[in-house]
């Protein structure tokens, strides 16, 4: 398999002053990926290797679930807390 190289990163919150938080995601060349979120205080990583299927398909799972829970949360907050 052909390992395709990946590496995008951004803030957030890019013209806040009083938010740092930021995304990093990476495919290698050895196709072992991450995708980080960190802000001031912490952050989380995923990880994986994309040289075997199902890895692929674990890592494509975790991060559409992730995405789900990120655009649920926001729609929450967004519903319940909307001034």
């Amino acid at each position: 398999m052909e390992i395709k190289q990946y590496n995008e990163k951004a803030f957030l919150l890019p013209d806040s002053n009083r938010s740092m938080a930021a995304y990093h995601a990476k495919i290698m060349p050895d196709g072992k990926y991450m995708f980080r979120i960190h802000d001031c205080v912490t952050g989380i990583r995923l990880q994986g290797d994309l040289n075997d299927i199902r890895d692929v398909q674990e890592a494509v799972e975790k991060l559409n679930r992730l995405a789900l829970a990120a655009r649920d949360f926001a729609n929450f907050i967004y519903n319940n807390y909307n001034l």
